[in-house]
C-alpha cells in the first residue's frame, strides 16, 4: 500500500474499512472511510451491507477487495478486483476458526465469481482457484508480494531484558494446527538437543485449536529446551531472527509465506516445506522437506548444525533469493489492472 501511494499520483483512492483504518495516508488523493463496527467477526457482514452503499455514494470506478471478499451487491457498473491469498478454507478446514472459515465458505466462491479480475498472490495459489472454482486462466493474475522487511525495521537493536538460548532454531508463526507445529516438537526430540546443545524458540500468537500442540509441548522431555515467547514487535522479532540458526517452517500449507523471505533477508537459512506455495517462494535457497516426515526434518536440522559450509552456502542463496520480490513490481502490476478498467 506504502508503495502504491507514492507511485500513482493520479488515481483517487478510498479505504473502506468497518473499524479504524491504522495505514497512514500520506499522498492526498487517498481518503479514509472508518466505520464504528470494530469486532473482527463482524467486518464481513459490514462489507456486504454497508460497503455497497459507500461505494455508490462515492461514485467509485474499480473496488479493490484486498483479501478473499468483494460486496457482493456491489454496483455491475463498478469494475472489481480481489486478491486472494490461499484457499485453507478448502484443503485445510480443520484448522481454521469457525467464524473464519464460515464467512470463507460463505462469500468467497460468490465474490471470485463477481470479481471481474483476480490476484493471486503466488503461482500455487493461482492453481488452487482456476482448480477449485472453475476459473479461466485469463481472470487471473499472480502478482508476488515484496519482501515484508523494510530498511527501518531491519535496523540492528540489541535487548538486553531478552535473554535468548546460545543456539536455537527459530519458529515464527500462530500456534495453529497448519503451522505444523506438532512435527517441530518431534523433530526437535529425534534430533537430541541436550547432545547438540540446541534449543528451540517459538515466536507468535497463541492461535486456535492447540490444546493438543500444548500437551505433546507440555510433557515433551526436552521442555526446558522449548521457548514459548508469544507476540513480539518487529525490532525484537528481527533481533531474535539475526541470531538463529535456522528457521523451521514446515507448514502444510500457505498461500505464500512470508516467514521465509522474512529469514532470509536476516542472513538466516530456512527448511521450509516441499508443498504448496513454500517451494515457489524458497527457490533453490531452502532445503525442502515433506511435512509430514518428522525424521526428514531432523534430518535436515541437524545438516544446517553440522555443516557450516551448507550454511553459508543457503544465507548467499536467500539473499539472492529475497531480491526477486518487489513491492514496487508489485505495485507496478496492481496498478496495470487497476488502469485497463480506465
Amino acid at each position: 500500500m506504502n508503495t502504491l501511494q507514492e507511485m500513482d499520483q493520479e488515481n483517487h483512492y478510498c479505504l473502506i474499512s468497518n473499524g479504524p483504518i491504522l495505514f497512514k495516508a500520506t499522498n492526498p488523493l487517498w481518503e479514509k472511510f472508518e466505520g464504528r463496527l470494530p469486532q473482527k467477526e463482524l467486518g464481513a457482514l459490514w462489507m456486504q451491507c454497508r460497503t455497497p452503499l459507500i461505494a455508490s455514494s462515492l461514485g467509485l470506478d474499480v473496488f479493490w477487495g484486498t483479501r478473499h471478499q468483494l460486496p457482493l451487491f456491489l454496483s455491475r457498473n463498478v469494475k472489481a478486483a480481489l486478491t486472494v491469498h490461499d484457499i485453507v478454507h478448502l484443503l485445510f478446514p480443520e484448522t481454521m476458526s469457525l467464524p473464519i472459515l464460515m464467512a470463507e465458505r460463505l462469500f468467497m466462491r460468490r465474490s471470485i465469481r463477481r470479481a471481474d479480475h483476480v490476484i493471486a498472490v503466488s503461482g500455487s495459489t493461482a492453481s488452487g482457484i482456476q482448480d477449485h472454482y472453475r476459473v479461466k486462466a485469463q481472470k487471473i493474475s499472480v502478482i508476488y508480494p515484496g519482501s515484508p522487511i523494510s530498511s527501518e525495521q531491519d535496523r540492528s537493536k540489541s535487548f538486553n531484558d531478552e535473554k535468548l538460548p546460545e543456539k536455537y532454531f527459530l519458529f515464527v508463526g500462530t500456534l495453529e494446527p497448519r503451522k505444523n507445529l506438532k512435527t517441530i516438537l518431534n523433530a526437535f526430540s529425534l534430533l537430541d538437543p541436550e547432545k547438540k546443545g540446541i534449543d528451540l524458540l517459538v515466536v507468535g500468537n497463541i492461535g486456535w485449536k492447540n490444546k493438543e500442540l500444548l500437551a505433546i509441548l507440555n510433557s515433551n522431555r526436552f521442555r526446558s529446551r522449548v521457548h514459548l515467547k508469544g507476540y513480539v514487535d518487529d525490532d525484537r522479532l528481527s533481533y531474535m531472527y539475526k541470531h538463529a540458526v535456522c528457521l523451521l517452517y514446515p507448514s502444510l500449507y500457505e498461500g505464500f509465506g512470508f516467514p521465509i523471505l522474512e529469514a532470509m533477508h536476516r542472513g538466516v537459512p530456512v527448511i521450509t516445506s516441499n508443498v504448496a506455495s513454500m517451494p515457489e517462494v524458497a527457490g533453490d535457497a531452502a532445503l525442502l522437506v515433506d511435512p509430514a516426515d518428522a525424521q526428514g526434518l531432523a534430518e535436515a536440522m541437524n545438516r544446517i548444525l553440522m555443516n557450516d559450509d551448507l550454511r553459508n552456502n543457503m544465507i548467499s542463496k536467500g539473499y539472492e533469493r529475497v531480491r526477486q520480490f518487489s513491492w514496487e513490481r508489485c505495485a507496478e502490476e496492481t496498478l496495470a489492472i487497476f488502469n485497463q478498467w480506465g
